[in-house]
């Protein structure tokens, strides 16, 4: 299953996911992090192949608009990264996450709106 963004805000905005992966995070949570996906308004971005039911993620837009949830909290960091769940720094913020249930598509689309 592929997991896709599109940004339909009116700002540009970036992505980060959390996303089951037992072999790489064995020992650190069992689920992967990684960011940050830039997307222009009107844009999209393809960010995950799975052939896990969930996955989740946080986004933020360059006015301050935020999409956060209660799954997590996982660890972003200014820049690009990838970690896992249970590893943070002094330099990572902790975000709670939107859960995407992906059952039953080959292919889904989260649409980014205000």
């Amino acid at each position: 299953m592929q997991l896709h963004f599109r940004n339909r805000y009116t700002a540009k905005t970036w992505v980060a996911i959390m996303f089951y992966n037992p072999d790489g995070c064995r020992d650190h949570g069992q689920w992967g992090t990684r960011g940050w996906w830039a997307i222009d308004p009107g844009g999209e971005a393809y960010v995950l192949s799975t052939n896990n039911r969930y996955a989740a993620f946080y986004a933020e837009a360059a006015d301050g608009r935020i999409w956060t949830g209660t799954y997590g909290p996982f660890y972003v960091y200014q820049n690009a990264f990838e970690s896992c769940l249970n590893i943070g720094s002094t330099a990572a913020r902790r975000v709670g996450a939107r859960l995407v249930d992906l059952n039953g598509y080959s292919t889904y689309y989260v649409n980014l709106v205000a």
